[in-house]
């Protein structure tokens, strides 16, 4: 629903741009980190990483919004954490 709505804003542009400079981000930082993880391809590693926090951030909101209590944000984290750092180990 979200991604039929931004092309009707005009700010394609913008969060494309916003996409690609995350995507950078973090494969810069996994790269950094390259020793701590297994052999994987560092882009491939960053699609699945950043859909992975896309996802659970986006089922929450739009989801589960009145669970969102300070407590349960921490758990999320946590678990989402959890689930990122098994999978690149």
């Amino acid at each position: 629903m979200l991604a039929e709505q931004i092309p009707r804003t005009g700010q394609l542009k913008e969060v494309e741009a916003f996409n690609r400079e995350v995507h950078t981000l973090v494969r810069t930082y996994l790269e950094s980190r390259r020793k701590e993880m297994r052999k994987i391809d560092p882009g491939l590693a960053t699609f699945i990483c950043v859909s992975t926090i896309e996802a659970v951030a986006h089922n929450t909101v739009l989801n589960h919004a009145e669970m969102l209590s300070e407590k349960t944000v921490k758990v999320l984290v946590d678990e989402t954490t959890r689930m990122v750092v098994g999978y690149l180990r």
